[in-house]
């Protein structure tokens, strides 16, 4: 019995550790994420008719509903846009209150100068013929995820970045790979963020 106590009390001490570990490692990536944003101009304007700013997202763009994207619009001051890419992500997985990992929901990259918009629900053969590429979201796969928080009201941050140049990959790129990529590219961005529970 005793035994059974202590194997059960090491394997809570495991636990423990790995979610305090992995606590870190999601906040210091936020972080890291925000502090780049803080030398980067925002000068792109973003809004959405499937919610306002700071906003309930609608369940049809939830896992409660069909999924769909929600339609983003912006505008950019910026003469030199070579490129827009789109970025959604929920910096508060599994709850807001002690988040472990910040899970990428939509990774759009290249569209031309010339798109300022995406409908509600636009797929990825919709984005190609608008000329854009789709990369792979934080469960390794192109689709869009939609808000389907476990616990607590989750904010789902979209943000839009006008870059001088197209980006180019020998994969298929996730997140970071984008964020890499566009390093010393951005000319300016904007965010939206809404909210799901």
């Amino acid at each position: 019995m005793r035994s059974l106590f202590k194997i059960l009390l090491g394997l809570l001490a495991v636990f423990l550790l790995l979610a305090i570990g992995l606590h870190v490692a999601a906040t210091s990536s936020r972080a890291a994420e925000e502090a780049s944003l803080n030398v980067l101009r925002k000068t792109v304007d973003v809004s959405s008719s499937s919610f306002p700013p700071n906003g309930d997202m609608p369940v049809s763009c939830s896992c409660k509903g069909k999924e769909l994207s929600p339609a983003l619009l912006w505008e950019s001051p910026d003469q030199a846009v070579e490129s827009y890419v789109v970025l959604a992500t929920d910096y508060n997985v599994p709850t807001p209150a002690f988040s472990l990992y910040n899970l990428s929901h939509w990774v759009v990259y290249n569209l031309p100068a010339s798109v300022r918009s995406l409908p509600e629900g636009v797929t990825a053969e919709q984005l190609r013929m608008l000329g854009g590429k789709v990369g792979k979201n934080g469960m390794g796969d192109t689709r869009y995820i939609g808000p389907c928080p476990p616990v607590g009201r989750h904010g789902y941050v979209f943000r839009v970045y006008a870059l001088d140049q197209m980006l180019s990959f020998t994969e298929l790129p996730g997140k970071q790979d984008v964020l890499d990529a566009m390093q010393g590219h951005v000319i300016g961005y904007g965010e939206l963020t809404g909210y799901f529970q």
